[in-house]
């Protein structure tokens, strides 16, 4: 596969139950008000010469704490792929929220890439209220700090191509600094919404997701996201269990846990 053009996954790491009402911001229609259980993901975006991580997921710990199914651990089943940790030099966090950046430990050469809106929200005076605490682990926000100090961390304001075929966008909302990213494959641009849009129907609807930092860039993100898409662009939600029915598993054996999005 050439440079800048790349094959996408996706790794399926827990689940919850839950309810639409949970996934909707403003009044919602008790009669509309049956399950809609969540999906978490990691994804990777995969080349002949860079192979790019996006999100870390959580830990069975943490799993447990929050009352998530865990299934697996995501940097684990990385191998599954034939992905070695050490040989990933891009890890994008899409933002700091708890099933996001996990773990990024076990990355030991990686530069992180983050928004630096998101960094600053973290490590600023707002981020020990209640509804944002409990957003984020601390040890996982102290150890982006660390790693941050020790250079591993590389700061974006808005739009960058990381690598070549592999670009980021802010656009806050969801969280002070959240980013998607647009991946070029074989058969079109890839768009890994992440938590612009957690399910197909946040997106389809207009209708954002309940967790906001910023009502109005939620929906700008919206905008974005359509400003650059065409009719080949695969859109790719953060949570939708919708996405393992969408997509092919790249093997019989990896049925259920990894699926090729391109």
């Amino acid at each position: 596969m050439n440079e800048g053009v790349y094959e996408v996954f996706a790794i399926k790491y827990a689940a919850r139950e839950a309810r639409a009402s949970e996934h909707f911001y403003g009044r919602s229609d008790p009669h509309e008000d049956g399950s809609m259980p969540m999906d978490y993901f990691i994804w990777v975006a995969k080349s002949n010469t860079h192979t790019v991580v996006i999100d870390a997921g959580f830990t069975e710990a943490v799993a447990v704490r929050r009352k998530r199914d865990f299934l697996r651990c995501p940097i684990e089943t990385l191998g599954s792929l034939g992905i070695k940790t050490e040989d990933v030099n891009h890890v994008i966090v899409t933002h700091m929220h708890y099933d996001h950046i996990g773990n990024l430990e076990k990355f030991p050469v990686a530069q992180f890439i983050l928004q630096e809106a998101e960094m600053m929200f973290w490590t600023g005076k707002n981020a020990c209220r209640k509804e944002f605490r409990q957003l984020v682990e601390v040890e996982d926000v102290l150890l982006l700090v660390k790693e941050n100090l020790e250079g591993r961390v590389d700061f974006v304001s808005g739009i960058k191509e990381i690598v070549p075929g592999i670009t980021v966008y802010g656009t806050g909302g969801h969280s002070a600094g959240l980013q998607f990213v647009k991946v070029q494959t074989v058969e079109g641009n890839v768009i890994l919404m992440s938590d612009v849009s957690h399910f197909y129907a946040n997106f389809e609807q207009d209708r954002p997701y309940p967790i906001i930092h910023d009502l109005s860039k939620m929906y700008e993100a919206f905008d974005l996201v359509l400003s650059v898409s065409d009719e080949a662009t695969i859109l790719v939600p953060g949570h939708d269990p919708k996405v393992m029915e969408r997509f092919p598993a790249p093997s019989p054996e990896l049925e259920g846990i990894i699926v090729r999005i391109s």
